[in-house]
């Protein structure tokens, strides 16, 4: 039976641009780190496959040069993507250079006017190369409230950069046709690798962001949304552990509202409520971004300062102090 492996591809667009289109558009790619990037990569991901579904309808610049280039840049923005998410922003050299190699590559047997079976070749293993980009970010150890979702990502792309990898070996040998697109059963395996890159990637992807989601609201004060007492405590073993790794003072300022229970019996539950968030705005306004504000119940809430001595924990509860006046 024959398969139609450039329906194939076609799947794999529409999926990715659906998906694309879905997160951009839901807002998602604003309020988490790493979706902008995931969009990018679906986006690129799509316009990249749909070439090669028409390979053999456009030129070899096209379907070759484009669309690889395409499928290329998938492979390093949802490496990005990934390290976005989990705040790792170190050393990209590695996947930078990966990417410039096999764009080099790509371009130069384009533009030397190599056999159809070296193009082939060539882009196959480029893009084994890149696909592999992501992987050991995915199987790195990840958040405990992350769950297993990272590794269906890993194992997709690990699929389809050995199934890119096979294709490269066998294309020289022989055992496949230089046109991705012709009926054969790897190449069909190729397309379908593609496809699950697609499926798996974003559904991980998104699965963790829930999963993250609700690891911070299950540590946060449902009603003012600041630490809850069991997660500022954890926060404050943090922060003083790395005070005192650094030889710094750290100062805690504890805080209960006067006459708090008489503002909800005599205006009642909702004045209260609006009383706490008012609080918790005039709070973060006096702390900085590495002091942790926290409720432990009722009108009681407690701030570390970080790097604080006394004399500064007591200006800065003053200045709460005639801010709330």
């Amino acid at each position: 039976m024959q398969v139609d492996v450039g329906t194939i591809y076609f799947a794999g667009a529409l999926v990715s641009g659906f998906c694309s289109a879905m997160i951009y558009f839901g807002g998602l790619s604003s309020r988490y780190n790493g979706l902008a990037s995931l969009v990018l990569a679906a986006f690129a991901l799509a316009l990249g496959l749909a070439l090669l579904g028409v390979r053999g309808e456009v030129s070899h610049w096209l379907s070759q040069g484009i669309g690889n280039t395409l499928l290329a840049a998938s492979g390093l923005l949802f490496r990005f993507a990934v390290d976005e998410f989990h705040g790792r922003h170190g050393n990209s050299r590695v996947p930078l250079y990966t990417f410039g190699l096999v764009l080099l590559a790509e371009w130069a047997s384009l533009i030397a006017g190599t056999s159809d079976v070296v193009r082939a070749t060539v882009s196959a293993l480029g893009t084994s190369a890149v696909f592999l980009l992501p992987v050991p970010a995915l199987f790195r150890e990840q958040e405990p409230s992350m769950g297993k979702f990272h590794y269906v990502a890993g194992a997709a792309f690990l699929f389809g950069a050995l199934a890119f990898l096979a294709r490269g070996a066998a294309v020289p040998a022989g055992l496949s046709t230089a046109d991705p697109t012709a009926s054969s059963p790897l190449n069909a395996l190729v397309a379908l690798s593609t496809l699950a890159i697609v499926v798996a990637g974003t559904f991980a992807f998104l699965s963790m962001v829930r999963q993250r989601e609700l690891a911070r609201l299950a540590m946060l004060d449902g009603l003012t949304e600041v630490f809850n007492r069991r997660a500022f405590m954890d926060q404050t073993k943090r922060v003083l552990s790395l005070a005192q790794r650094r030889g710094l003072s750290c100062s805690v300022v504890l805080v209960d509202l006067d006459h708090f229970n008489r503002i909800n019996d005599k205006h009642g539950y909702r004045a209260g409520d609006e009383v706490l968030r008012q609080f918790v705005a005039q709070a973060r306004a006096v702390l900085r971004h590495e002091d942790v504000l926290g409720r432990s119940g009722g009108g009681k809430f407690a701030m570390l300062l970080f790097a604080t001595p006394a004399a500064g924990a007591q200006a800065v509860a003053r200045r709460l102090q005639g801010a709330l006046a």
